[in-house]
Parts: C-alpha cells; sequence; structure tokens
C-alpha cells in the first residue's frame, strides 16, 4: 500500500488537536490503528505517543484556530516586545514601553476569547489563567510563535527569561535553578486572577438574569392584556349571541302573529 504522504500525517494531527478534549484519546488510538493496517508503522508510533493536552493547551490551540487574526496580532507584539527587549538591555530602552502596550493590547483581546471559550466548553479559572500564561509565552519565542501560529502546542509554557531573550550569557554569579513550585506571592496573585474571573462570570450571569427578568415580566404583561382582550372579546361574543337570540325570539313571535 503507497505510503501516506507528509501533508495526509500533519493533516491528521492537525484534525486531532482539533476534538473537543474529551475526544483526543479515542480518535489517536483509532488513527494509530489505521497508520498500522496501511504499513505506516514509524507514523503509528509517532502519533501513539502523543500525549493528550491539557485543558490550558488545548484552550491556546482552539483559540489559534478560532481566532487567527488576534493570535497574529499578539505573535507581532511578541516578536517585537523580544526585540525590544533586548535593545533595551544593550542600553536602548526607547521603543520598549510601546512594544510591551501591543503586547498587553493583544493579551486582553486574547482573554476575552479564551474566557469565552473556556465558558463554552466548562474550563475553569485555573486552567484560563495557565492558557492566557502560555499565550504570552509561546508569542515571545520563534518555536513558540511557529506552533501557536498552527494551533499545535502540546505543552504548556511559561515566559523565557531576560537572558533567553536577549541572547545574553549569564555574568558573575549562575543563576540558581528555576524553583519547581512557583513564589507564594505568585500563587497568591494567580488565586486573586482566579477570584477575579469568578467574579467577572458572576457579575455576567446576574446581568443576564435581570435581562431575562425583564423580559419574563415584560412576556407577562403582554399576556395579561391580552387575556384581557380575549376576555372582553369573549363578552362581546355572548352579548352578540344574546342579542341574536332575543331578536330570534322577536320574529318567531311576529311570525306566529301572521300565521294565525
Amino acid at each position: 500500500m503507497a505510503a501516506a504522504s507528509g501533508a495526509d500525517y500533519e493533516g491528521d494531527v492537525d484534525r486531532l488537536y482539533q476534538l473537543p478534549l474529551s475526544e483526543f484519546t479515542s480518535a489517536r488510538d483509532e488513527l494509530v490503528k489505521r497508520l498500522r493496517a496501511e504499513g505506516e508503522r514509524e507514523r503509528a508510533q509517532e502519533i501513539k505517543t502523543l500525549r493528550k493536552p491539557t485543558a490550558a493547551v488545548w484552550l491556546v490551540n482552539q483559540i489559534a484556530r478560532e481566532r487567527p487574526l488576534d493570535v497574529q496580532r499578539l505573535l507581532k507584539a511578541g516578536e517585537s516586545l523580544t526585540k525590544s527587549q533586548a535593545k533595551a538591555a544593550a542600553g536602548s530602552p526607547q521603543t520598549f514601553p510601546e512594544a510591551r502596550r501591543d503586547e498587553q493590547r493583544a493579551l486582553e483581546q486574547l482573554a476575552k476569547a479564551a474566557r469565552e471559550i473556556a465558558d463554552r466548553a466548562g474550563i475553569g479559572s485555573p486552567a484560563l489563567g495557565k492558557a492566557i500564561e502560555t499565550l504570552r509565552a509561546a508569542s515571545l519565542t520563534a518555536e513558540g510563535r511557529e506552533l501557536l501560529k498552527r494551533g499545535r502546542l502540546t505543552e504548556e509554557l511559561e515566559p523565557p527569561g531576560l537572558e533567553a531573550l536577549t541572547g545574553l550569557k549569564g555574568r558573575g554569579r549562575q543563576r540558581a535553578p528555576a524553583k519547581t513550585k512557583p513564589p507564594r506571592s505568585d500563587k497568591r496573585a494567580e488565586e486573586r486572577r482566579a477570584i477575579k474571573q469568578a467574579r467577572d462570570r458572576v457579575d455576567r450571569l446576574r446581568a443576564e438574569e435581570r435581562e431575562l427578568a425583564t423580559a419574563a415580566r415584560a412576556a407577562a404583561r403582554e399576556a395579561e392584556r391580552a387575556e384581557a382582550e380575549a376576555m372582553a372579546a369573549r363578552r362581546r361574543a355572548a352579548d352578540a349571541q344574546e342579542r341574536a337570540r332575543a331578536m330570534t325570539d322577536q320574529r318567531e313571535a311576529a311570525e306566529a302573529k301572521l300565521d294565525a
């Protein structure tokens, strides 16, 4: 059997990352079986090693597919910010503030999109916060930008340090190894973000509740008006029928006199 083309293989992988998160594992396993049946054992093994994305990574990949223009703005802003940081480290910080503002505006726009997709998929605030952090981190490296543009991220990312962005090597004392656990202040900041996002959701739900309550009251008033009009119409119909019966009695009486 003819070997599958590279384009077919990439398309299969792309389709995996487009699926709802709950369908990833079963679809991956089905693809592995199909490739093995077609004699593509090496590619089947490559697909088999693909891990199911975390909720945050899945969210980032969906954003890349649903909001490509907004993602493109972030990619440009991230690249500009990286260059500005390098210039600032070399003693020319003039472009850094504007580049930072551009990146922040792009992130804020994508954060709104992320909240919409997260609400739709039932994804909670912690994963949403990690998704936004991954978006920012991906925009700051060439490899991250390429993966984000394709919607093919496989793991959560953290923004690189200043030395990585500027290409500078550390001087003097060696930097301490990165801690595996975030500092307590970062945890508190994440908790505050999660609380704020939860409060924002409550505010949105309250606003929707008020709108629905207003609509319900208006519908009730309209129903009451319609019922009142219907009752009036029924009364008019009953009066008309009564008058018709009276006229019938009068006619019959008149006809009886004629016959006498």
